[in-house]
């Protein structure tokens, strides 16, 4: 009998230790989260970045920027400008057919798979996993107007070429983009909820916060809004990467 009290202490003392072990746990998880969502917001970043060189090579090559939507002669859709720029991505792409429809048989060895600059769930199936997360800002006054021919040297730097968004709906190789006039505001919750992506004409890609003001943001994707505004001074207070 002498030794209960003592076994009870110890009772005691291991279930009163339980919330602190729950608390670490916890806490350990919460790391281990945070630490997995800043490695994939840098590989988006990393992604986006070899996305804006590869617009920039194109414009080296083609002195000018690459259209939205790639056009036969008789001006029916062919492509996505993110097909157009690929050999500026990977040089092995040497047996695209680019005269052809993104969709035609000819490509199929290409459009059957997820091109890892522009998909960004891959591990989910068919067909989200073909699907584009990178959409260029296209209508009237951004660099991707269909109206005119834009070079890089028309744009000021702080100009949004591209961002990424979490499920278009779009098949990277298919032509279709983000219009300026129909930006929904969940655009700034970003491909997971904890920021957007933004592609600038210079190629810098920065990540903002989700709380960022569409309405700032907008600022930005037109070319004279561009010139208008300061991106550090205005987006510069929610950035996270850039």
């Amino acid at each position: 009998m002498a030794n209960r009290p003592r076994w009870k202490a110890r009772v005691i003392f291991a279930l009163a230790g339980l919330p602190a072990l729950f608390l670490l746990v916890a806490i350990l998880l919460q790391i281990a989260g945070d630490l997995r969502r800043a490695a994939r917001a840098s590989h988006y970043t990393n992604e986006l970045k070899l996305v804006g060189l590869a617009i920039h090579n194109f414009e080296d090559v083609y002195q000018r920027l690459p259209p939205a939507v790639r056009t036969d002669k008789a001006g029916r859709p062919l492509s996505s400008w993110r097909f157009h720029v690929l050999p500026f991505v990977e040089a092995i792409m040497m047996e695209v057919h680019y005269d052809d429809r993104w969709d035609d048989p000819t490509n199929r060895w290409v459009s059957s798979r997820p091109f890892h600059v522009y998909c960004w769930s891959s591990g989910k199936g068919l067909p989200e996993s073909l699907h584009t997360n990178v959409v260029a800002i296209t209508g009237p006054g951004t660099a991707f107007d269909a109206d005119r021919v834009t070079r890089l040297r028309d744009l000021d730097s702080d100009t949004i070429l591209a961002i990424a968004i979490a499920d278009s709906g779009i098949h990277w190789m298919e032509p279709g983009d983000l219009a300026i006039d129909q930006v929904p505001e969940s655009i700034t919750q970003g491909v997971e909820g904890y920021g957007v992506h933004v592609l600038f004409a210079d190629a810098s890609v920065w990540m903002l916060r989700p709380d960022v003001p569409l309405e700032d943001l907008k600022q930005f994707f037109t070319i004279e809004g561009a010139r208008r505004y300061d991106r550090d001074e205005v987006l510069g207070p929610y950035a996270l990467r850039r």
